[in-house]
């Protein structure tokens, strides 16, 4: 039994890999041949973090007892790739992996704990023994989850805890028994709300519902915050008001939470990824493009080259993206569609046996 297959690198050594692994798993003799060049691979750079069955299964990545979560390890200067959905579905995005961030609020986070004024390291101060309290560490990847990720506010909330409490190992006080005083907030704040529009609700007093769900040492605390922000946003021009403005946001949409409620379970896949993305941060040792892993793993079980065929059998094939996060997401297109040929494939083949 014969395979021989044309298109895209990810694409034929997948559904190459999964053939031949199958072949062996019955013990059948099989074949899969692939038209090309072996060294004409589109490479795919790391570092980067997904939950894919397919990819863990081709053994690329995948660490013992960590199911299908795939770590794929890159230098430490190139951010790192991130997809929530399983099989890399769904929005793609970048944490920055050497200390400064990525989003607009937790570049100004990093900004105040190295400002040389002693009232914004102060206000820096503040918010990361907020975050210890959590069991978070004030990393700038995990404030990058909270701003960043592709999904609804709370269940950004759930998986920057994920990834901070994985950090550290601790559970810290549960979120919302900072928010089990007063009545739900009336509405949460628009995602586009600027900080400089927060501080004059709160000079108008006009974030009294939402205030008034904090204990009376909490909101002490949070209104000496926002005084210093609006202090340094005087004299540096409101520079880190980015800062203001999103906290604002997801403290928002906690505030309409009813008191003693909890916060949305992230699902298996995003769940494993934001638990994942501690080991990815300090993954830079072993094969960084994944492309070229596959093609290795496709050598290994035997698979073969040739530079013509009339019966080769056309997958997916179409260019890459230039961008990181674009070429991640061909990548994975084109790995969960050549898994899905690869089936397809072996019920054909296996029918023509019989």
């Amino acid at each position: 039994m014969s395979v021989i297959l044309r298109g895209s690198s990810p694409s034929v050594h997948t559904a190459g890999i999964l053939l031949l692994s199958r072949a062996r798993s019955f013990g059948l003799p099989f074949s899969v041949t692939v038209v090309g060049d072996p060294s004409d691979i589109t490479p795919v750079s790391g570092p980067a973090v997904v939950h894919s069955n397919v990819l863990a299964s081709c053994g690329i990545g995948r660490e013992l007892g960590q199911g299908a979560l795939v770590v794929v390890p890159g230098p430490a200067d190139q951010a790192l790739m991130v997809c929530l959905g399983a099989e890399g579905t769904g929005g793609w995005f970048g944490l920055d992996t050497s200390g400064r961030g990525t989003h607009a609020a937790t570049q100004a986070f990093v900004r105040l704990a190295r400002d040389k004024r002693p009232r914004a390291r102060d206000a820096g101060r503040l918010l990361s023994r907020a975050l210890h309290s959590l069991g978070v560490p004030p990393e700038p990847a995990v404030l990058d989850m909270a701003f960043l990720a592709p999904v609804p506010p709370l269940t950004r909330v759930a998986l920057a805890l994920r990834t901070g409490q994985a950090m550290t190992g601790e559970r810290g006080l549960p979120l919302m028994r900072a928010l089990a005083h007063g009545q739900p907030h009336s509405a949460p704040f628009d995602a586009d709300i600027g900080g400089e529009a927060v501080l004059e609700l709160w000079r108008e007093g006009q974030l009294e519902a939402l205030l008034g769900r904090f204990p009376v040492r909490l909101r002490y605390q949070v209104e000496h915050w926002l005084e210093d922000l609006a202090e340094l946003a005087v004299q540096d021009g409101g520079r880190d008001l980015d800062l203001v403005a999103h906290l604002a946001e997801l403290i928002s949409h906690l505030a309409v939470l009813p008191p003693a409620s909890m916060l949305p379970p992230p699902d298996a896949a995003s769940d494993a990824v934001a638990v994942g993305v501690t080991r990815a941060l300090g993954a830079t040792r072993g094969e960084h493009d994944v492309s070229k892993a596959l093609a290795e793993v496709y050598r290994f079980l035997g698979g073969q080259y040739i530079e013509a065929s009339p019966y080769a059998i056309q997958l997916p094939d179409e260019e890459a993206p230039a961008h990181r996060l674009g070429r991640w997401r061909w990548f994975l297109g084109h790995v969960t569609h050549a898994a899905q040929h690869a089936e397809e494939l072996w019920r054909r083949v296996i029918d023509l046996d019989s």
